[in-house]
């Protein structure tokens, strides 16, 4: 098996000029879809260096076709958002789209497609062992369902990528890990009665914060029952509470499951710093769930594909990638950003101090701690007595 990290590259979707005119159009920026947050999360590797490193190969994204996105999209859905990317604009309401997170804009279906075929190839080229593992940093669009667009998301690379492998290993079992700070709906939705796709979600669940599920009850139904995992977390939970459930909860389900291929959505936004969400990790949690997470890979088949996810800091998001593609390639990060990429954040906008890869020591406040402490293990203790049993585990 060759010991080398596939990271689809960008350049295809960042030469495409519809973020531009979307900026054009609307009076705030697009969270997601704007030049800045594309542009500085990948230039950040881009001038680390790391790209000519020879455990590194770079292949390019690639469109999906519409026989590929049809593996989970309705062809009308497919047809419709087709029709948009030529600035169309019926129906848009039917099917989730010319929202605010999910505007039309020129050129609309290329930005969603090129993610999916990027996915597609990381997964299938890990699989056939071409490489070892896989990182398309546009990647994990989770909320996007059948027919429907939601939470930026478009069509759901995630659902095709897992679907596609099923077609190839029809008896593998699959894990799907998503600790984006927003619950995975739309790939839980895909696999919800399906026991060879164990989906398990770490998320922020408050009231009123978006898409609104992801309860530890939602565990799957059918054949499926149990293969749902949902841990929700309060608003404020720190690195100790997040990483006490990820060890309490994720590692034994693993361990018990054994998968034979595993996605992981990584998400940036549960970070401190992120402006759409209230969790409070630090750089140090993503450093330890991704050499916890290839630990555990190297455990079973070494079969893995990395999703970016979410993430609406640049700065924040840039780093939190480059931090996991550096423990997935054993690649070293340089000792202090670089100089460059800096400028390139102050062009965008984004104040950057020079400094290194790590954040600041945080304490959450002693009024908040016990309630937050109670809550996740009052959530920890519900995992076990709803999931356990389907693995054989004790609580």
């Amino acid at each position: 098996m060759s010991r080398i990290t596939a990271l689809f590259e960008p350049e295809l979707l960042l030469a495409l000029e519809g973020v531009d005119e979307l900026d054009k159009m609307r009076a705030e920026p697009n969270p997601f879809w704007n030049r800045a947050r594309l542009d500085i999360t990948w230039q950040l590797p881009v001038m680390s260096g790391m790209l000519n490193e020879p455990t590194i190969s770079v292949q390019p994204m690639r469109y999906a076709t519409r026989e590929e996105l049809n593996l989970f999209h309705d062809y009308s859905y497919i047809e419709t958002l087709e029709l948009f990317g030529n600035m169309g604009s019926a129906f848009s309401a039917r099917f989730g789209l010319d929202t605010d997170e999910c505007p039309v804009f020129q050129d609309v279906d290329k930005y969603a497609s090129l993610p999916v075929g990027a996915t597609i190839d990381a997964t299938m080229r890990v699989a056939n062992g071409e490489f070892e593992d896989a990182m398309s940093f546009v990647g994990g669009f989770h909320h996007a369902m059948k027919t429907k667009a939601a939470g930026f998301c478009y069509y759901n690379d995630c659902v095709i990528g897992i679907k596609k492998l099923k077609e190839k290993r029809p008896n593998d079992r699959i894990l799907y890990l998503d600790t984006d700070v927003h619950h995975g709906d739309g790939t839980q939705g895909a696999f919800y009665d399906d026991p060879n796709v164990l989906t398990i979600s770490m998320h922020e669940y408050s009231m009123g914060f978006f898409p609104g599920t992801g309860r530890v009850e939602e565990n799957g139904v059918g054949d499926g029952k149990g293969y749902s995992v949902n841990v929700p977390l309060p608003p404020l939970t720190g690195d100790v509470e997040f990483w006490t459930a990820f060890e309490e909860l994720v590692v034994p389900i693993w361990l018990a499951y054994k998968p034979h291929f595993v996605f992981w959505n990584v998400g940036a936004d549960g970070h401190m710093n992120d402006p759409l969400a209230d969790l409070m990790l630090t750089l140090d949690t993503y450093h330890r769930l991704s050499m916890t997470v290839r630990q555990l890979v190297h455990l079973g088949t070494r079969k893995l594909v990395i999703l970016g996810g979410g993430g609406y800091n640049p700065v924040t998001a840039a780093k939190v990638w480059t931090i996991v593609l550096a423990d997935l390639a054993d690649v070293a990060l340089p000792p202090i950003l670089p100089a460059k990429w800096i400028e390139l954040c102050r062009k965008y906008g984004y104040d950057v101090i020079r400094g290194g890869w790590i954040d600041r020591p945080l304490r959450t406040d002693d009024d908040h701690y016990p309630k937050i402490r109670r809550a996740v293990d009052e959530t920890i203790e519900k995992v076990k007595e709803l999931i356990f049993p389907t693995f054989g585990l004790e609580k």
